[in-house]
C-alpha cells in the first residue's frame, strides 16, 4: 500500500484530488492471490508438479482462450500479442490450441463449462470459419452448456470487426461483447497508433444489439498522451450517448522500460500524475450523473446489468478475466501465456508463441510455472476476494477460517490499514470491517495490506499505480 501522510483537512473520507493522490501508489490488481508474478517454475519451490490433478475434484469450469494476434501495434498496449499479417500463422495456432484442449480431456471428465471467454490480442482477428472451427473443437473436448445458460464473452477491436462476424459469434452462442474504444479524441488516437472512428463504434454497437448480444462493454483508458480532463470528459460524453451496458475505465501505466511498444510514445505528451487524477474525477462525475453503478476497481455498469445486480446482492466474484457473476471451481486457460487454476493452485503457459507451439507439439501441454496454495494462501485468497468483490470482511467467518480472533490473527495488517481508517475509507465494528462509500475506490489498497508476499519485500515497482 502506498505511503500516506495525514488526511485531507476538508473532511475525512472526501473523494478529492488530494485523497486520490495520497493512495495512488503501485499496487497489485488482484485477479488472483497470490499474484501471477509470484509463480515459480513447475519443478521448483512452492510450485505444484501437477496442479491440474485437482481438476477432477471440481464441479464447474471456466474456459479462457488467448488469441494473441493483432493487425497493427497499439503503442500503449502491454498485453501478450503478436503483430502479423500472415494468417497461416493464426490457423496453425488454432491447431495447437485444440491439441492443448485435448490434453485436458481426461482431466476434466464431464465438468460443465459455465463461462467461456476469448481474449487477446484480438480474438476477432480470426476468420468466421476459424471461429467456428475453434468453438466446435472446444465442444468436442469440453461440456459446453447451451448458449443462454452460460456466459460466452469475446473481446473485439472495433477497427477491424465486421457486422457479419457479430452474426457468426451469436450463432456460436456468444452473448457478451467487449470493445476496446480507449479514447475518441483524434490527437490521442494518433499518439497511440489506434485510430478508431466513433461512428464505427456506434454502428457496431447497434448491430450487436440487433443480433442479440445481451451485454456490451467498452474499455476506456485515461492517462494517455495528450489527454486532459476536458478531452476525457468529451470522450465519456460520447460514450454515454451509445449507452454501453458496462464500462471499464483503466489507468494507463506508462512503463517503457518494460514494454518496448510504449517507447514509441512521446514522453513529453504524457500527462502528469495530478492531471491523471483530474481526468479520473471528470470521468467519474460523468459516469455517476449518467447512472452507472461502480462495481469495484475500474468497472461500472448500468443498474439493469447482471453484474450490477450481482454487486448489489453481494454475489460478485473475480477471476483473471475481471468481475463475473458465474464463478467456477476451476479455470482452464488455453494458449500462449494463459493461466489456469484449480483448488490446489495455479499454472501458466509459456508466454512466447514459439515456446508455446514447441511445447504443445512435444507433449500437449505448455505449462511452465505455477504456485501451490498453502493454507495461509487460501485464507488470504478468500479475504482479498471478499474485499475486492463485496467490499467487506465478516470477522466471524474469518475467525473460523483462521482458527482465532480476527483482530489477533491480523493485528499487523490492521496497523497497515490505519491510514485508511484515519481518512474514513475503512470502518469496522464488532462484526465486520468494511470500505465506506469513498473507500470503495481504494479496494486494491485495502487488499494489499493482507498480501503477505507484498510485505515480505520492499519492491513494489513491479505493479501499476492504483490511479
Amino acid at each position: 500500500m502506498a505511503p500516506v501522510d495525514a488526511c485531507p483537512q476538508d473532511g475525512a473520507g472526501a473523494l478529492s484530488v488530494e485523497m486520490l493522490s495520497r493512495f495512488a501508489g503501485p499496487c497489485p490488481r488482484y485477479t488472483s492471490y497470490p499474484t501471477a508474478d509470484r509463480f515459480l517454475p513447475l519443478e521448483a519451490g512452492n510450485s505444484p508438479a501437477e496442479p491440474w490433478r485437482a481438476l477432477r475434484g471440481s464441479t464447474s469450469l471456466s474456459l479462457y482462450v488467448h488469441i494473441p494476434f493483432c493487425r497493427s501495434l497499439c503503442y500503449f498496449c502491454a498485453c501478450n500479442k503478436v503483430i502479423t499479417q500472415q494468417y497461416g500463422l493464426v490457423s496453425s495456432y488454432i491447431d495447437r490450441l485444440l491439441e492443448e484442449a485435448h490434453w485436458y480431456r481426461d482431466k476434466v471428465a464431464d465438468l460443465p463449462v459455465i463461462q467461456l471467454h476469448l481474449g487477446g490480442g484480438t480474438p476477432t482477428f480470426l476468420t468466421d470459419a476459424d471461429l467456428r472451427r475453434l468453438v466446435s473443437g472446444l465442444a468436442e473436448v469440453f461440456n459446453l452448456h447451451p448458449p443462454g445458460q452460460v456466459e460466452y464473452s469475446v473481446e473485439a477491436d472495433p477497427r477491424t470487426l465486421d457486422p457479419e462476424t457479430l452474426e457468426t459469434l451469436r450463432e456460436l452462442g456468444f452473448n457478451r461483447l467487449s470493445m476496446g474504444v480507449q479514447d475518441f479524441d483524434p490527437r490521442v488516437q494518433q499518439a497511440i497508433n489506434r485510430v478508431c472512428d466513433e461512428r464505427s463504434v456506434a454502428n457496431l454497437t447497434q448491430a450487436a444489439r440487433a443480433c442479440g448480444f445481451g451485454s456490451i462493454s467498452y474499455d476506456l483508458v485515461y492517462g494517455l498522451p495528450h489527454q486532459s480532463a476536458d478531452t476525457m470528459r468529451a470522450t465519456v460524453k460520447k460514450v454515454l450517448q451509445l449507452a454501453p451496458d458496462r464500462i471499464a475505465l483503466y489507468h494507463y501505466a506508462h512503463l517503457p522500460a518494460r514494454f518496448k511498444a510504449q517507447r514509441l510514445i512521446d514522453s513529453d505528451a504524457m500527462p502528469s500524475a495530478q492531471e491523471k487524477i483530474t481526468m479520473q474525477l471528470a470521468a467519474l462525475e460523468e459516469l455517476g450523473a449518467a447512472g452507472y453503478q461502480f462495481l469495484g476497481m475500474d468497472h461500472f455498469a448500468l443498474p439493469h446489468d447482471e453484474l450490477a445486480l450481482a454487486a448489489r446482492e453481494g454475489r460478485l466474484r473475480r477471476n483473471f478475466q475481471g468481475y463475473t457473476l458465474m464463478p467456477a471451481d476451476a479455470l482452464i486457460g488455453l494458449g500462449a501465456s494463459a493461466i489456469s487454476y484449480s483448488a490446489d493452485g495455479y499454472w501458466q503457459n509459456h508466454h512466447r508463441l514459439k515456446d508455446y507451439v514447441e511445447r504443445i507439439r512435444a507433449c500437449g501441454s505448455a505449462a511452465y510455472r505455477g504456485w501451490t496454495l498453502s493454507e495461509d494462501d487460501r485464507l488470504r485468497q478468500h479475504l482479498v476476494m471478499e474485499l475486492m468483490c463485496r467490499m467487506r470482511l465478516d470477522k466471524s467467518d474469518l475467525a473460523d477460517r483462521a482458527g482465532g480472533p480476527f483482530e489477533k490473527r491480523f493485528a499487523e495488517e490492521l496497523r497497515r490499514l490505519q491510514p485508511m481508517f484515519d481518512c474514513g475509507l475503512l470502518r469496522q465494528d464488532a462484526d465486520s470491517l468494511y470500505l465506506t462509500e469513498e473507500g470503495r475506490w481504494f479496494a486494491r489498497n485495502a487488499a494489499s495490506a493482507f498480501d503477505s508476499y507484498l510485505h515480505s519485500e520492499a519492491d513494489t515497482g513491479r505493479y501499476s499505480r492504483v490511479l
